[in-house]
């Protein structure tokens, strides 16, 4: 569906705000409870949402956003980031008619795959300019329960991103403003 950027703006910054209280909760409350070898990735979170919901031109100027705001509360690069997400996304709208969500679990299991595909791009950059190919296993074994944790919270953030982005049940952005 088409829509116009004006549209867009408050949507954006809505999921900018959410990014920034999700990112500031895991990087400070998570430590304090004892977690620290492990931050949730909700910028991938984010992306998947806008990957599938969104049919949009400038989808990757968005993607870009959503990365640069996490970079703020990560030592990864938002460049790497960025073109992982690109090329996520560029996957996942060749597949979207394909992928209905019309159950939690089914959510979940796209979430998890289309992560275990966001991690094997990273791999391969972190391969590329670092060449050790421990620290990617050692990497692995931390996304693991990461990825899990996202998959499983990921239903109830879809709705909730759902609203932010006045995306109706069939999928389709609402022109209403």
């Amino acid at each position: 569906m088409r829509f116009q950027i004006k549209n867009v703006v408050p949507s954006t910054l809505l999921t900018i705000l959410f990014l920034i209280i999700l990112e500031v909760l895991s990087t400070a409350m998570l430590p304090m409870i004892g977690v620290s070898k492990y931050r949730l990735p909700f910028n991938i979170l984010i992306i998947l949402f806008l990957g599938f919901k969104l049919e949009t031109s400038f989808l990757a100027i968005l993607i870009l956003v959503v990365q640069y705001t996490h970079a703020f509360f990560s030592i990864e690069g938002w460049a790497s980031g960025t073109i992982a997400g690109i090329i996520v996304c560029t996957i996942i709208s060749y597949l979207r008619d394909l992928m209905h969500f019309s159950s939690a679990g089914f959510t979940m299991l796209v979430t998890q795959l289309f992560q275990l595909v966001w991690f094997l791009i990273i791999s391969v950059f972190f391969y590329i300019r670092f060449d050790n190919v421990e620290f990617l296993i050692e990497k692995f074994w931390r996304f693991i329960p990461e990825s899990i944790c996202i998959s499983l919270l990921s239903p109830l953030f879809f709705a909730l991103l759902d609203k932010i982005w006045k995306v109706r049940e069939d999928g389709v952005l609402s022109d209403e403003s």
